[in-house]
């Protein structure tokens, strides 16, 4: 009896560690890994920020590809092509855009109408190039950023949720918090550099047309749509 006694012990004793060792090996669960139970990166824009910031780049290009060559176009307009071929040009194109009469109305019709027959974008395959370039990227952002907004405020509502039982600390909270800040700003300021510079295009080519440059009227619907439609993507961030 005393030995059987012993070997039920002894059996327990094994069963009891063998089972609190299993317990040990069992890796722990998502929720103690990751209290929210999303991996900490998802929320993060998956390459929107840098078509973004690559929009921006092909607007700056579009502002640049949508200046005259030269000076100013009233200024050269107002000069006349004998003054422009002058050493006083420098001159003149100041008078005239600051509105003086003399040197800008030296020239006389023929002259104004031998300055508009040559005025020229300073590179309107860029121009073009740009403008498709940039329309693709936003179509990218105009795509998949109702879905990441969407996502960033549901991960809002579970970080509060979150920190208000207790799951995680306020250090925590925070960081996540300003992460998603910080994601949001940089979309929201490349959107509204992007509708600026579109707009300063859509100007820079309106000046053009009327100074006798033909053949704008695409370019210049298509950067005017740019400009409205990345102000209205703007629209739809908030920074929190």
């Amino acid at each position: 009896m005393t030995i059987q006694r012993t070997l039920v012990s002894t059996l327990a004793m094994l069963t009891f560690a063998a089972c609190s060792q299993t317990a040990r090996d069992t890796p722990p669960t998502r929720l103690e890994v990751n209290p929210l139970g999303v991996h900490s990166n998802v929320l993060v824009s998956d390459g929107l920020t840098e078509q973004a910031e690559a929009l921006t780049q092909h607007a700056n290009a579009i502002v640049r590809a949508s200046t005259l060559k030269g000076a100013m176009i009233g200024a050269a307009i107002g000069c006349g092509i004998s003054v422009l071929a002058a050493s006083t040009t420098g001159n003149c194109v100041k008078s005239a855009a600051l509105g003086a009469a003399g040197g800008a109305l030296a020239g006389n019709i023929s002259g104004k109408q031998e300055v508009k027959r040559r005025v020229a974008l300073a590179s309107p395959n860029a121009l073009v190039r740009n403008l498709r370039k940039a329309n693709d990227s936003f179509a990218m952002i105009e795509t998949s950023l109702p879905d990441l907004l969407a996502r960033q405020d549901a991960e809002l509502n579970r970080l509060s949720l979150t920190f208000a039982s207790g799951q995680i600390s306020r250090e925590t909270h925070d960081k996540r918090l300003a992460t998603i800040r910080q994601d949001r700003a940089a979309l929201a300021e490349a959107l509204l550099q992007t509708a600026t510079q579109s707009k300063q295009a859509a100007a820079n080519l309106k000046a053009a047309s009327e100074a006798g440059h033909g053949g704008l009227d695409w370019h210049i619907s298509a950067t005017e749509q740019l400009a409205r439609e990345t102000l209205s993507a703007r629209s739809t961030i908030s920074l929190l």
